[in-house]
């Protein structure tokens, strides 16, 4: 069997899961990989000119904020769900593991934690 792929999407607020492989579902996931990256580039691009403009207003200073912050938000998912089909954990993973080497009562938190987040 082989591995699983993350989508891009949820289905029901839970994550998506299809095989890996060269289907019709893995097509329509790397293309909306493609398009969340060009329009967090956008929403980078709009925020920094917002953010130059010394004219702008407190309203549009805070909607600059709103574009970055999902911009980033956006290319992070991707850079993600690109690390987990390469067998990178997320740097997430890799501070709840260093944790639950170093001190195992907040390990069992961390584990707790997780599990409550996925149900």
């Amino acid at each position: 069997m082989n591995a699983l792929r993350r989508l891009p999407w949820q289905d029901n607020g839970k994550d998506a899961y299809t095989p890996e492989g060269s289907g019709i579902v893995n097509a329509i996931a790397d293309a909306m990989e493609a398009s969340i990256l060009v329009t967090s580039r956008e929403d980078a691009r709009r925020a920094q000119a917002l953010a130059a403009d010394s004219a702008a207003s407190r309203a549009e200073l805070r909607m600059a904020v709103q574009y970055l912050a999902r911009a980033v938000e956006d290319a992070t998912l991707v850079a993600d769900l690109r690390g987990e089909r390469l067998g990178i954990d997320s740097e997430e993973d890799a501070v709840h593991r260093s944790a639950a080497a170093q001190f195992p009562a907040v390990g069992t938190f961390l584990a707790s934690e997780k599990d409550r987040d996925e149900r």
